[in-house]
């Protein structure tokens, strides 16, 4: 065994190809930061900038008279103080320096305590059906409820870590969150098809399994080729965010690895510490690439041509669109645990209206998938015949 793993990592290690993917993605990784830092990106601060200037749209579109009467009083004062709200917080962004602006706690308050507020006060608009102008401050004013609520728990989490917003999207923390998402995305996909696509046709053309007069079953060769790529892939993404994350630290603000990220569990939305969400998304990540590189090393052989297998293997990351045109029949299908982002958050939940989509089944379904892959390729491999080119592998007496 060890022999055949010695040399099963030589016919790898050596590949021209497996050195230069391998190279191209370790650079595109490390430098990731320098690149992302080249687009431009919009502050919070101009965010909150154009929610200004909704709230002071908003006194224009309804009708003056709607504002008579106890409700409509109240829902004025509410509209009124939500725009003061929203310039005090787009002010203490501006200043970079936190929840607060020192010196003038008293006159600005803070973001935080600013923010629940304003998140209280829309929570009252939602529930004031009765005002004249209720479907109009729905239709262009209001976030939905599911959002009002979800700022509500953001806020709190904050708090509850003692930490401040946010202001800079090109923080450390921010950029580093955005190429685990990346890289566990359809550049995994893409990563995997390049690299095992032609994996077992190069054995087919070299005769490499024969070449050393060992009968190495496919199953065996197939099972192990597709783990050295996984080890492969994964010491490249790695070690590219650990070049990326270092790098960024020496041009932009830190931020923390300690910021809230939304989840989605249970049916509702909860928000887990940043370094948490990137475990899952990573571990996730390693999970369904090792499926994916049996399938895709599989493949290779039975298909025998790399542009095919590089168009099947990329074509999963997009299999979920699928549903949109034909109705979903449950949460367990394995097309919909490609998207690993859009599981984690929700937005495939919410997309397909199946809030069984949740991050815990994702094991469950690739073990499932994986015990398939053994079963078929195990049959698939038997029929492959043992003589290629011309050339027998020996038999040892």
């Amino acid at each position: 065994m060890k022999k055949m793993a010695y040399f099963e990592w030589l016919k790898i290690a050596r590949d021209w190809k497996t050195r230069i993917l391998a190279i191209g993605f370790l650079v595109f990784f490390g430098t990731f930061s320098l690149l992302y830092r080249q687009q431009e990106v919009t502050l919070p601060e101009i965010q909150l900038r154009g929610e200004y200037s909704d709230a002071q749209q908003i006194f224009r579109l309804i009708p003056e008279s709607h504002f008579d009467g106890e409700l409509g009083e109240e829902v004025q004062r509410t509209l009124g103080r939500n725009a003061t709200l929203i310039g005090l917080n787009q002010y203490i962004l501006g200043q970079q320096e936190g929840n607060t602006v020192a010196g003038i706690e008293d006159v600005v308050s803070d973001y935080l305590s600013n923010g629940r507020e304003l998140a209280e006060n829309n929570l009252f608009l939602h529930e004031a059906a009765e005002f004249e102008s209720y479907e109009l401050l729905k239709e262009v004013y209001l976030p939905t409820r599911a959002e009002v609520e979800k700022d509500l728990k953001f806020y709190s989490a904050l708090e509850a870590n003692g930490l401040d917003i946010e202001w800079n999207p090109l923080a450390s923390s921010q950029i580093l969150i955005q190429q685990v998402e990346l890289v566990t995305g359809v550049i995994l996909f893409i990563f995997i098809a390049l690299l095992a696509g032609d994996a077992f046709t190069k054995d087919q053309v070299k005769n490499w399994s024969v070449s050393q007069g060992l009968p190495i079953p496919w199953k065996k060769q197939w099972r192990l080729r597709s783990f050295m790529f996984w080890g492969i892939i994964w010491t490249v993404t790695l070690i590219g965010l650990a070049i990326s994350y270092v790098v960024s630290l020496l041009f932009e603000t830190t931020g923390t690895l300690q910021y809230p990220i939304e989840i989605f569990i249970d049916g509702a939305s909860e928000y887990i510490p940043s370094w948490q969400y990137m475990l899952l998304v990573i571990g996730s990540g390693m999970l369904l690439s090792l499926v994916i590189l049996l399938l895709t090393t599989g493949l290779s052989w039975i298909i025998r041509n790399i542009y095919l297998t590089i168009l099947i293997v990329i074509a999963l990351y997009f299999a979920p669109a699928i549903w949109n045109s034909l109705p979903p029949l449950t949460a367990w299908q394995p097309s919909f645990y490609v998207n690993i982002q859009g599981i984690l958050q929700g937005e495939s939940a919410f997309q397909y209206g199946l809030d069984g989509l949740v991050f815990w089944k994702l094991p469950f379904i690739l073990l499932g998938i994986w015990l398939l892959l053994e079963i078929s390729f195990k049959q698939i491999f038997n029929l492959i015949p043992t003589q290629s080119l011309g050339l027998q592998r020996r038999k040892i007496k």
